[in-house]
Order: structure tokens, then C-alpha cells, then sequence
């Protein structure tokens, strides 16, 4: 019991003494005694539009996949426009490869790694023996992970065990993926 009492007088004076030698601030009249109009001054503009581009302006990107096909694709470029607003905001980058392939990362923003799902979705196309082989994951077939997730600079990797992928043709390929993303 004793203990408690000093731990309640300790914390009572650490609310109070920092109080002590301060003036009062100087009450603003009531407009409802007063009379006085109110004025009501419109909010100032937001610091970060979401919808905004973000800025970014290069980035390269990769994947390798193994498996049913054993290929590589490289994204020398980031497409335009790039969304990225780091958590919690969200996000929808495209590094281009050759020809119509892309990598494309997007959804909510996130830190560290984090399985696809349909708030988060990675696809890409790489070149395949008959064609190009089309990827999709928002079911969590792959771990992406995001780091750095800053205003001006953004990355990552990703890891897929297996992914299935249509060819051309619309058969369909399963495969293991690996890629990384830069973009500032």
C-alpha cells in the first residue's frame, strides 16, 4: 500500500510541476456572449496529394523464372506515371521491358514483406519459348517485399514458389519467379 501511495504522489508531481511558472494563456473571447461573429477560415491544402504522381522519374526492374521455362527479362525503365505514396497510401508502379513486357507492382503500400493478395498484385510478362508468358499473383503465390518505402526513393523483391502463367497460346505454365525494383 505504501508503494502505491509513492508511486501516486510521484506521478501527481510530475503532472504539476511542469505547469508551475507558466502563465495562463489569454482566454479568447466567447462569440456567444459576445456577439461576435465567428470566423471560420477555410483548411489549408494537404501537404501529399494521393493521386498525384510521385515523382519518380527512373527505375529498372528484373525477373528470372525457372521451371516449366528458364528465362530472364529485364525493365531498363520505369513507366510513367509512377503512384508511389509510402504507407499508409498507395501505389502503382510499372518498370518496361522490350516489346509489350512489363513488371508491374501496385495496391496498398506497404513495409517488409508481405504475401500478394488483392490489395497487393504483382504481374509480369516475360519471354517464353512460343511467345510472351503472362503472370499474375493476388492470391498470395508470391512474397513481395518493399524496402526502402520513402517519399523519394522506393524498392524491393519478390519471391514466387510457384506461379502459373498463361503462354500465348493460352495453355497454361507453371513456374518459380525472382525479381527485384528500384525506382527514385
Amino acid at each position: 500500500m505504501r508503494n502505491a501511495t509513492a508511486v501516486t504522489a510521484v506521478v501527481a508531481f510530475a503532472l504539476v510541476v511542469p505547469a508551475c511558472g507558466r502563465e495562463e494563456p489569454a482566454s479568447l473571447p466567447d462569440p456567444a456572449r459576445t456577439g461576435a461573429p465567428v470566423e471560420i477560415t477555410e483548411s489549408p491544402a494537404p501537404t501529399v496529394d494521393p493521386e498525384a504522381e510521385s515523382g519518380f522519374t527512373i527505375g529498372t526492374a528484373e525477373v528470372t523464372v525457372t521451371g516449366a521455362v528458364n528465362a530472364s527479362q529485364a525493365f531498363p525503365s520505369l513507366g510513367l506515371p509512377a503512384l508511389w505514396v509510402p504507407p499508409p497510401g498507395a501505389f502503382a508502379m510499372t518498370w518496361i521491358g522490350s516489346g509489350d513486357r512489363a513488371l508491374t507492382v501496385g495496391g496498398v503500400s506497404f513495409t517488409a514483406q508481405q504475401p500478394t493478395s488483392p490489395e497487393r498484385v504483382l504481374t509480369f510478362t516475360i519471354p517464353g519459348p512460343d511467345g510472351d508468358l503472362e503472370f499474375s499473383s493476388d492470391a498470395g503465390e508470391c512474397l513481395v517485399t518493399i524496402s526502402p518505402a520513402l517519399p523519394d526513393r522506393m524498392g524491393g523483391t519478390f519471391l514466387c514458389a510457384a506461379i502459373s502463367g498463361e503462354a500465348a497460346d493460352g495453355s497454361t505454365v507453371m513456374v518459380s519467379a525472382q525479381g527485384a525494383f528500384t525506382a527514385e
